[in-house]
Parts: C-alpha cells; structure tokens; sequence
C-alpha cells in the first residue's frame, strides 16, 4: 500500500498535484491511499508527498506532525512542498527562492530514480535549499540549488520540480523500490 499525501489547502488543487501522482501509482499496479497533510500518520511501507499551489503554504503550520517520518522505516518520495517537509523536519533551512518554469539540471550522484547526467524538469517553488547538513546528501543540483536529495541511511528521496510532469519514470523508479 502506498500513502500519498496531499499537501493541498484545498481540494481542487488536487486535480493538479496530487491525481497525477494516483495515477502512475496505479498504473503501476499499486493500491493507494490518500491523506491530508493535517492528518499525517505514516503508514504502510511507501509514502508520496505531493506538492501544492506555489502559494499555498499551509502544510507548514502542520511540520510537527511529519516529525513521525523520523521513526518510518519505509520508504518516502518528497515532491516540491514534500521536499520542504523533509528537509525541515531533518534541521535544514530553505529559502525563498521562487522558480517557475522548465530548467535543466545535473544528477551528480548514483542514485535508483534516476541517471546520472543532465536532465530537463518543470519547477514550480517558493523555496530553494542551498545547503545542506549532515542529515542529507545531495544527489542533483540547479546551478548552486539543491534539487534533489537523499536522506542519509534512510530510503528518502526528495525532488524539488515535479518528476510526473516531465520524469515520471523517478515515481516509477521509486515505486518499484518498494516491491
């Protein structure tokens, strides 16, 4: 079973970023579950944070409740605002930093979702992270800008952009990690 998280204040925003991700989800074979941000509880072995509105920063009055993440044991796929959440959650500071638009990046790290080399990615953020502590490590940047993460000795991986609107196959990637 798969968690996804909706981080949407409201509910049409959902058609948007979270029905997407439900989608190759199922695709791929796999039951769902939705949740709310202001309800969050881990469960289950995967879990998808979606991203939201780029003005819709509710989901950061909610940040005491992903703390629990911090005790999961399965795995977990941070999407834009999921990426805020989790590097938040593990003492990192994001700034503002607002992008909007298709940008290149570079994986410069081995890592199961995806390739190393230059790829393409829609962004859509408020917030950037351009340093990181010990808690994580840095596996694709924007120019200086972290845009992808692991946490490190945890199967958390975190994405700035927005994988299902030009790289589905990191969601692909990431669920066949949990089979």
């Amino acid at each position: 079973m798969i968690t996804v998280v909706s981080t949407c204040k409201y509910r049409l925003s959902e058609e948007e970023f979270v029905r997407p991700i439900v989608d190759i989800v199922k695709r791929e074979g796999y039951e769902c579950e939705i949740i709310n941000y202001r309800n969050f509880k881990p469960k289950g072995n995967g879990i998808v944070i979606c991203g939201t509105a780029i003005k819709d920063l509710d989901y950061m009055n909610y940040l005491e409740g992903f703390e629990a993440l911090k005790d999961f044991c399965g795995k977990v796929l941070g999407i834009c605002a999921g990426f805020n959440i989790i590097a938040k959650i593990f003492s990192n500071e994001i700034v503002e930093n607002k992008k909007i638009g298709i940008y290149e990046f570079k994986v410069i790290e081995d890592n199961p979702l995806i390739k190393k080399g230059n790829w393409k990615a829609y962004f859509l953020q408020k917030f950037s992270l351009k340093n990181i502590n010990d808690n994580l490590e840095c596996l694709a940047l924007h120019k200086d800008e972290v845009c992808m993460f692991k946490v490190k000795g945890r199967d958390f991986y975190c994405v700035s952009f927005y994988p299902e609107v030009l790289n589905g196959e990191i969601i692909v990637n990431f669920l066949r990690q949990i089979s």
